[in-house]
Formats: C-alpha cells, sequence, structure tokens
C-alpha cells in the first residue's frame, strides 16, 4: 500500500472557514499511478513546477482525479475547524494561546492513519509533503520520529515508512497537491462536483480532535 499527503489549510481569511486539512490518496497501484501520471504531465513539463494553484496547470486537476477513478485507489481527506479544536487549559493544541500548528497537524495524520485499518497490509509506505516546522530540521525530524512510533505501536503487524519530501522530488506528490488543493476549495464553499460525478470512493474524517473533548 502506498500512502501519498500534501495538507492545505487557512488560518488567516475570517471571510472563510479557519481549518486545517490534511489531503491525498492511497493505492495499491502505484506504478500504474504514475506511468498515467507521467503520461498526462508530459506536455506541461517545462512552464514551470508544476503547482494546483498555478492557473496554468489547471487542465491537469480533472486528469487526477480521473486518474484515481480508473485505479484502485482511495481519496483521502482529514479535516479540523480551528473553532472545533480543544482550547481547554491543558490541552496540547494551544501554547500561549497561539495555535500549535504542528501537534494539531500530527494528531489529524494519526486519526486518518487509525481510519485506515493498515494491519490489512504487511507493508506501507506513506510519503508527505514535506512542510514548514517551527523547529527547523529538528521539528521535522521529531514529526517523523513520532509518526513512525505511532505506527510501529498501533500497526505492528505491518512494515511501515514514512517520509518527508519536498514535492519537486516525487511527482506522485504533485497529484496529492491537486487533491488537496480541491479540497480546499470545496472546504471554502466550492464543490467538487467532479468528484461525485465520478463516484471517487473516498475517506473523509473531519473534527477528529473535537471527540478528543470526551
Amino acid at each position: 500500500m502506498y500512502i501519498f499527503l500534501d495538507e492545505s489549510y487557512n488560518l488567516k481569511d475570517r471571510a472563510k472557514p479557519q481549518f486545517i486539512s490534511i489531503n491525498g490518496f492511497k493505492t495499491i497501484e502505484v506504478k500504474k499511478v504514475w506511468k498515467r501520471w507521467k503520461k498526462y504531465r508530459r506536455q506541461f513539463i517545462g512552464r514551470a513546477r508544476i503547482h494546483a494553484t498555478d492557473r496554468k496547470f489547471e487542465p491537469l486537476r480533472q486528469k487526477v482525479l480521473h486518474l484515481i477513478s480508473l485505479t484502485e485507489s482511495k481519496l483521502l481527506t482529514v479535516f479540523q475547524l480551528i473553532r472545533e479544536v480543544p482550547a481547554e487549559k491543558f490541552t496540547p493544541y494551544y501554547k500561549k494561546g497561539k495555535l500549535n500548528f504542528e501537534k494539531v497537524y500530527e494528531e489529524m495524520l494519526k486519526a486518518l492513519l487509525v481510519e485506515l485499518n493498515l494491519q490489512e497490509y504487511r507493508k506501507v509506505t506513506i510519503v508527505i509533503d514535506s512542510q514548514k516546522h517551527k523547529k527547523g530540521m529538528l521539528g521535522k525530524k521529531e514529526f517523523q520520529e513520532n509518526i513512525l512510533s505511532f505506527l510501529k505501536s498501533y500497526y505492528p503487524g505491518t512494515i511501515s515508512s514514512f517520509t518527508l519530501q519536498p514535492s519537486y522530488s516525487n511527482i506522485l506528490l504533485e497529484i496529492a497537491d491537486f487533491i488537496s488543493n480541491s479540497f480546499y476549495k470545496n472546504y471554502c464553499g466550492q464543490p467538487m462536483l467532479t468528484l461525485e460525478n465520478l463516484k471517487i470512493k473516498t475517506v473523509a474524517i473531519k473534527n477528529p480532535l473535537k471527540k478528543l473533548r470526551g
């Protein structure tokens, strides 16, 4: 099993819902996905680094969803409204009144990994787009070790790998980028009509941290 993820969020624009989300896809046909995506993106190479927010690459958005629908793949999304993040005195999600983005992000990712029932697979490879950490490289290393420790504890019978990579180093992260940006638009009020039309299988989790309030 292969899982590719990227994040999207709105923490500043109060005219839209403020949220954090982690989105992407999982597949058992990684070679098939890679070959098809390499073919789809070929005509766009050289224009700039392929990125979902660049209008030059908008035609690739529908290609991504079509590709997922043609393969043994599922879309993945976990969404957390900021106003639903527990903010009690002893919560780990706030520090000195400020949102602890890294902690919220880590716990959201764990919630997604629990939902995926990875014990069904002998080996799982997880790749996530490398994000900036306040602690720099040490923060990234700590985050990676925390997730690997969680996977080992929660799925002891599954061989798991978890790496953080910049999107330009792995073209399958470009797919996760388009998926993540599409969910971002959806969470900001723009319905993903193609998703409904193609009947793509999706694992969706909303406000997982709210459940921790008990």
